[in-house]
């Protein structure tokens, strides 16, 4: 960066083709004016990044600015409220008479002024019926006296995120309030708009909006807690309709300035009555009450402040702090107070409205955000006594984390490395959730929690066991993927929630089935191996063939050493070798997948297909395949039974009966004081 800064861009009359052609001038080869591009790049991200800050750090006090702005347009209406009475008064006196002779009003005038007045009350009453005529659906226009209608046009509605055409609509802006029809598309007789809501213009605000892409010529009226945005064909209609608003604005303010001075006046009469000295002892006034606070005044618009820009701890705290200054002995008896306590009462169903919006995930949530951005929006509803609510809420959400976080896992490689990774992320969101839980809630809650988690987990089994338990997947690869889901599981209980029993009860159907349906493939394969096997050795060809094989035998327990001849010769016939490693990896990997309630049905498995073996060498008269039939029952049955009282503790009565049935002399292994080595080198 040391020849390229921002000095050189901040020049008025920097030229872009310029530079780049000095700079390709200056440069050599292209590997240097590389150099100076990601040079400039980096300028350009330290620029922006420096903007962003910029805005971020400025950002409250734009809106506090905006804050005040709307105060002080508050305090300019009453000041030119307070103005234009001023000059009425200053008006009627300079007209007045002292000898009352030249100010004189005549009986003809008066009557002409009512004639007047009548034409005009007549006519806006007509004005009134005309659109209820036109508006199906529409609310009685005649039911306020001096309702009048100030504009009227027809507006495009765009949707205030995506900045898309909504629908066309035709907009009535009364005195008091703001309407809003649609087009009727297949209208008979007179009715031509159909009435959608009404916004009082109190609660409302017209807010400008700039032209930016396809979106030109607009304004957004805050309805709280609705946001409209509406379009319109030329800047003049825009610039009428913003003017209309103000000029209601500045009616509404005026009426309700009029209704606090003629309150004011009828209260004074009274208060004077009550300071005469005539009164006696028992007639005493009350003691003055004292005047409300300022910020009290103001609470209801500070409160749509803050709502509208999602302050919601601030509004909660705002609310309380006026709550409790109400309840004060000092303004229990104040006048005020129960129209402010009412107006509060609103504003909290709005929030509360607002707050159950913003943990709905129907309503433009995302998983990005986490679960911490749901933190403020609970606890304030727990403060409002909508625990309940926020608890379902807050679960719905939980919900569509952990769908978000598994369905993110892609089913890659092999089904026990993504049945492993699944896990991980399904434990890990879910520990998330209860450590979250358990900050927001009351201990009374968590068994909605564990009703929610146990329902999750069934979920994800129901999804994993149509993964792994089909019959393409071997029953090793079955093992690996339970023994990863219950170790996951087993780390989950250190955060005080076991779910063990839920995921075994979820995983015995299934493990049953494939156990038996193992069972049913190897009874299926052996008579046809059995019919076919010549009764000769099996040749591997190779020492590395022999040793691989050897290995694999005692992973299973069986050590065949002393079969092998011809160092590549193993002295036993294929399926006798093929029902070895079938039935001792029944027996393995069914004793560690089922649980202790289901080893009746690995016992099971392992008599059926050992006595279907024994039954179908019974009747062979081949030497060789007796020398087979002794090796199963002399070799192969004892080491399995003998294994699996080591691994239960109990013996496997049906094969040990199976093994009195066929003579089979079950004795255990004598102890050997020999050394052993891992090593051939000493031998």
């Amino acid at each position: 960066m040391s020849d390229i800064n921002m000095e050189k861009f901040a020049v008025p009359d920097f030229g872009p083709d310029r530079y780049v052609k000095e700079l390709a001038k200056s440069c050599v080869g292209g590997e240097e004016l590389y150099q100076q591009k990601e040079k400039i790049q980096t300028l350009a991200d330290e620029t922006a990044s420096a903007l962003k800050k910029n805005v971020y750090e400025n950002h409250m006090q734009f809106i506090e600015t905006a804050t005040e702005i709307s105060h002080l347009e508050a305090e300019m209406y009453k000041l030119s409220h307070l103005l234009s009475e001023q000059r009425t008064v200053l008006t009627t006196l300079s007209q007045a008479s002292i000898l009352g002779n030249d100010n004189t009003i005549s009986r003809e005038s008066l009557d002409n002024h009512d004639l007047e007045a009548e034409r005009a009350e007549e006519q806006r009453k007509n004005k009134l019926t005309l659109i209820t005529e036109k508006v199906e659906g529409c609310m009685n226009l005649l039911d306020v006296s001096e309702r009048t209608l100030l504009h009227e046009g027809d507006l495009l509605e765009i949707d205030a995120e995506e900045n898309t055409a909504l629908q066309r609509m035709h907009v009535y802006l009364f005195s008091d309030c703001l309407m809003l029809t649609s087009w009727i598309s297949n209208r008979r007789g007179p009715m031509r708009y159909k009435f959608q809501t009404s916004y009082p213009i109190s609660t409302i605000a017209i807010v400008n909006v700039r032209d930016l892409g396809t979106v030109k010529q607009a304004f957004k009226v805050l309805a709280f807690p609705d946001t409209r945005v509406f379009q319109c064909n030329s800047f003049a209609i825009k610039k009428d309709w913003l003017d209309k608003f103000d000029v209601a604005k500045k009616m509404h303010i005026e009426k309700e300035n009029s209704k606090q001075k003629k309150k004011e006046i009828l209260e004074k009469p009274k208060q004077e009555s009550l300071d005469s000295p005539s009164l006696s002892v028992d007639e005493l006034p009350s003691p003055q009450i004292a005047p409300l606070p300022d910020w009290l005044l103001d609470v209801t618009e500070e409160l749509d402040v803050l709502i509208v820009e999602r302050h919601f701890q601030k509004t909660y705290e705002l609310m309380v702090s006026a709550q409790k200054t109400l309840g004060t002995d000092e303004f229990k008896n104040h006048p005020l107070k129960s129209d402010i306590l009412k107006k509060i009462e609103l504003k909290q169903k709005a929030l509360t409205e607002i707050l159950l919006k913003e943990l709905d995930v129907t309503h433009n949530w995302s998983p990005r955000g986490g679960l911490r951005s749901s933190r403020h929006p609970v606890l304030i509803l727990n403060k409002f006594n909508m625990t309940s609510q926020a608890c379902e809420l807050f679960l719905d959400i939980c919900s569509h984390t952990v769908k978000a976080h598994v369905k993110a896992v892609l089913l890659e490689g092999s089904i026990h490395s993504y049945v492993n990774q699944v896990g991980e992320v399904f434990f890990c969101s879910l520990s998330d959730a209860l450590t979250e839980f358990i900050m927001l809630f009351p201990k009374n809650k968590i068994s909605a929690f564990i009703v929610w988690a146990s329902m999750q987990l069934r979920i994800l089994m129901s999804q994993i066991i149509k993964q792994v338990f089909t019959p393409q997947c071997a029953l090793d690869s079955v093992l690996d993927c339970v023994k990863s889901l219950r170790s996951q599981c087993t780390l989950f209980c250190e955060f005080g929630l076991d779910l063990r029993f839920q995921m075994n009860s979820c995983l015995r159907t299934p493990i049953i089935k494939a156990l038996r349906e193992y069972k049913e493939k190897i009874v299926d394969c052996m008579k046809a191996k059995v019919s076919e096997d010549k009764w000769t050795p099996v040749n591997m060809h190779t020492k590395a063939g022999v040793n691989k094989f050897l290995m694999q035998m005692e992973n299973l327990g069986l050590i065949l050493v002393k079969f092998v001849i011809n160092e590549t010769w193993v002295d036993l016939s294929s399926s006798t070798i093929w029902f070895a490693q079938s039935v001792l990896t029944v027996q393995k990997v069914g004793l560690k997948i089922v649980t202790k309630d289901m080893i009746d049905v690995v016992d099971e498995c392992i008599y059926a297909i050992y006595n279907s073996r024994l039954a179908l060498s019974a009747g062979s008269d081949s030497s060789y395949a007796q020398t087979n039939y002794k090796f199963l029952l002399e070799t192969v049955m004892p080491l399995m039974i003998r294994s699996y009282k080591e691994d239960v503790g109990y013996d496997n009565e049906k094969l040990v009966s199976l093994a009195k049935k066929f003579g089979v002399n079950i004795t255990p292994p004598k102890k050997s004081n020999i050394t052993k080595y891992t090593s051939n080198e000493y031998l």
